[in-house]
């Protein structure tokens, strides 16, 4: 079977195909086709200067975006520090860091249907469900994962826990492929990070610890391959460099770097896009896809964008969409804004910038309105 990588953004979509015969009796019946409606981006906002997450949509038939669609149509706030966005199924799952929420909207309308309390309404406690991070989803369950050291099961009909899932320091990026769930421990950087592997039926769980594991943000899974986004460190003062970000392989029991210089990534079918563009680094950033199978990694170029925060695939289209905070001149410099809108630029399949639109402050993930449509064919 081929290899394709099933990530923390659900990559792996079902793509439907439709047969329509030759013959005089051809039917008009409705069926299913794969397609996207259009991006969504999350922007963190910033809490020091009471600045709330957003939800920002870019709507492809209209060719228009709303910087926070949530507030616009739901009349309230998502709250502070919005961290993760995931279509699945008929449903949308915002997930806020510091509100303990997730949010559920109507990938159609988009307006709330529900807001499950981590540590409230799945009973995990201050201690278990504090501060959700990232989302993915399998089956009939989305998982959630929290600062607490726990991954969530949650059922997306009832909203309710199904189980609970012990996980490092710090989890940040989830992913589940082949009946295990794969969660990456980053320890806040402080030097005790790891990569659990858990049975879901048993709870048996495998820790991986390495020297090469450092401050892992994000997990994609191959086969039994296991790809992750490294952080790194932190170098010396005075300048405080990132060093050792990129992307590192596990198989079996060799973990190596197979992408050096990257501090941004997202996966689909068999390549990995990412950017690089560490703390205390100068230059401007770069780019790259990477292809699983070859081993292969292809620099690409992409115009107009000043600090890249976030980056995503749209697994229909094969456009590629890069979120990017402004750049803000003060007396000490000019750096990335924390307080300005964000933007985010997008790329046809040759890398050739076809647009871009406003989002809000912080960009922080990327994530499709990609579902099943029913259509008819007209004859």
């Amino acid at each position: 079977m081929k290899k394709q990588l099933w990530s923390l953004a659900v990559m792996s979509v079902a793509l439907f195909s439709a047969c329509v015969s030759n013959n005089d009796n051809r039917s008009n019946d409705p069926y299913p086709v794969v397609m996207t409606n259009g991006v969504f981006v999350i922007g963190s906002g910033n809490q020091s200067n009471s600045i709330p997450g957003s939800l920002s949509y870019y709507d492809y038939t209209s060719q228009t975006a709303t910087k926070d669609i949530f507030s616009s149509l739901n009349g309230q706030s998502l709250g502070m520090t919005a961290n993760d966005v995931l279509r699945y199924g008929d449903k949308v799952y915002v997930v806020v860091d510091g509100e303990n929420s997730v949010f559920v909207l109507n990938a159609k309308t988009l307006r709330l249907l529900h807001r499950i309390n981590m540590t409230d309404i799945l009973m995990l406690g201050e201690e278990k469900g504090v501060s959700p991070r990232r989302v993915t989803a399998d089956g009939d369950n989305i998982y959630v994962s929290t600062y607490g050291g726990y991954v969530a099961a949650i059922d997306t009909v009832s909203f309710q826990k199904k189980d609970e899932y012990k996980a490092g320091s710090y989890p940040e990026g989830v992913a589940v492929n082949r009946g295990y769930l794969y969660v990456a421990n980053s320890d806040y950087g402080n030097g005790n990070a790891s990569i659990s592997v858990i049975n879901l039926s048993t709870k048996a769980t495998t820790e991986i610890k390495n020297e090469n594991i450092r401050n892992p943000q994000e997990i994609a899974v191959a086969g039994s391959d296991i790809y992750y986004l490294d952080w790194g460190a932190y170098g010396p003062a005075p300048t405080y460099a990132q060093e050792h970000a990129g992307v590192y392989l596990i198989s079996g029991d060799n973990i190596k770097q197979i992408i050096p210089n990257a501090t941004g990534m997202t996966c689909y079918n068999t390549k990995i896009y990412t950017f690089n563009d560490p703390y205390g680094a100068t230059g401007g950033a770069s780019y790259t896809v990477y292809d699983i199978y070859s081993g292969i990694s292809i620099p690409i170029d992409l115009k107009d964008i000043d600090s890249p925060a976030a980056i995503g695939i749209d697994p229909v289209t094969d456009y590629l969409f890069v979120a990017s905070r402004q750049m803000d001149t003060t007396e000490w410099g000019t750096f990335p804004s924390y307080t300005k809108d964000g933007y985010v630029n997008f790329y046809d399949s040759s890398f050739t910038k076809k647009g871009s639109f406003t989002c809000g402050v912080g960009p922080t993930r990327i994530a499709f309105n990609t579902g099943v449509e029913y259509v008819r064919t007209n004859y």
